[in-house]
């Protein structure tokens, strides 16, 4: 990988939003291009693109881990995925920066649990070992940890589960945040969360999922809009979905704030859009995000460049739709840069961003 950084002077050809007095705090998912990773990027790969990121003025990062990824098959916490996440960590801790860690038991519709804790969503053994990675997390993260959150799309999980499954998952996750909650080493300024997809927090929710919304101390939501064929909304329907949440949680729990997870839009014309429409899309985001503000205070864009075919293939699978080439072509189109690491357009729209939501 060129070891050069980016630099938060790159001339962008964009006009900054006006952010005025913003309190968001703005960030990119980096990921290594695939040209520079080779068939896998490296530590020092990843700790340059983390680095590009915080130059450009990214104020946050969400870091978001399946949970069979922190364990062993014993379920018990995996030292080196810690170490890893620790090195990110003291990254943004040393600048002042904001950290969203999401633990993923459910990763959208799929089980993220290791194989031998599956049996049971109630087990004392898999009580034991959720408990026993939020400690770590709590000895791994200092004061960068600002949002600590479980699952991704939860919503997605349990409305495909069967009644008994989504029951007992729902009150697995009602165990979790409040363990989390009232943890010892837990910091006053880290809320609690479970995470979202967008359009199933801003729509009808089913009883579980409502009921974890209103036991988080944060909305954290996820948000790639998509149609039910996996073609691009247009810009003006993707964008207006913030507005959509923002007053569907002020309804359902006033004062809640909503942290985005990961937000993105691909550029793909096999989806219907372009490189131009994904530039559209981010102004005219930017644009509401300045407007609503008060109500988003931690957004973390995905991604930094394209994700790899297999990377991309395999998070298709948990859409349940594995094998799409629609949502295969979006999901390896998301990038503000290319596989190569050359700039899309959106890239110097987002620079103005960061550079505009920097300062609260």
């Amino acid at each position: 990988m060129d070891a050069q950084v980016d630099a938060p002077d790159a001339a962008p050809d964009a006009d900054p939003v006006d952010a005025g007095v913003s309190a968001v705090e703005l960030g990119v998912t980096p990921i290594v291009p695939s040209a520079d990773a080779g068939a896998d990027a490296s530590t020092s790969d990843q700790t340059l693109v983390e680095l590009s990121m915080l130059a450009a003025g990214a104020r946050a990062r969400a870091l978001v881990v399946r949970f069979d990824a922190l364990v062993d098959d014993a379920g018990a916490p995996s030292d080196a995925a810690f170490a890893n996440l620790g090195q990110t960590a003291a990254l943004y801790r040393a600048r002042g920066r904001s950290v969203l860690f999401t633990i993923a038991p459910v990763d959208r519709e799929l089980d993220a649990r290791p194989t031998t804790l599956q049996a049971s969503w109630s087990s004392a053994a898999l009580r034991s070992s959720v408990e026993a990675v939020i400690d770590r997390s709590y000895d791994t993260f200092g004061p960068e940890l600002a949002y600590l959150s479980f699952g991704t799309d939860v919503d997605r999980f349990l409305a495909q589960a069967n009644s008994t499954d989504r029951s007992a998952c729902a009150a697995f996750m009602r165990q979790t945040v409040s363990y989390a909650k009232a943890h010892p080493k837990r910091l006053a300024t880290t809320q609690i969360g479970v995470t979202f997809s967008m359009p199933g927090l801003s729509g009808t929710r089913l009883p579980e999922a409502d009921a974890l919304l209103h036991a988080s101390d944060a909305a954290v939501v996820t948000n790639y809009p998509l149609d039910a064929s996996f073609h691009a909304l247009s810009v003006s329907a993707a964008a207006a979905q913030l507005t959509t949440v923002a007053d569907a949680v002020a309804n359902a729990t006033p004062g809640l704030p909503i942290v985005v997870q990961e937000l993105g839009y691909p550029s793909a014309t096999f989806v219907g859009s372009s490189a131009a429409l994904q530039r559209e899309f981010y102004q005219a985001a930017f644009s509401v995000l300045s407007a609503q503000r008060d109500h988003f205070p931690f957004v973390n864009l995905y991604a930094s460049a394209d994700a790899d075919n297999g990377e991309c293939e395999r998070q298709a699978a948990t859409f349940g739709a594995a094998g799409d080439p629609f949502l295969i072509a979006a999901r390896c189109s998301l990038g503000l840069k290319d596989s190569s690491g050359a700039a899309k357009l959106a890239w110097a729209t987002v620079l103005a961003g960061l550079s505009s939501f920097r300062d609260p």
